[in-house]
């Protein structure tokens, strides 16, 4: 797995988390971190790499699933 997929696949975790646990500070650092990481290796901006994240976890999801 390359590190944009880890990245993705760890900020999608974070999210699942807070959704069913609620929000932390120290869950919301851990978002902000692997968002900068795709912004980074991506060279996209904040909202671009949030929709790149999107768009690789779902073909994560059925790459998974296939």
């Amino acid at each position: 797995m390359s590190e944009i997929e880890q990245a993705v696949n760890h900020r999608t975790i974070i999210m699942g988390t807070i959704k069913r646990f609620g929000y932390t500070t120290a869950l919301e650092k851990q978002f902000e971190s692997h968002l900068s990481t795709i912004m980074s290796l991506t060279g996209l901006c904040r909202g671009k790499a949030a929709d790149y994240a999107i768009e690789v976890d779902g073909r994560l999801n059925v790459q998974g699933k296939g």
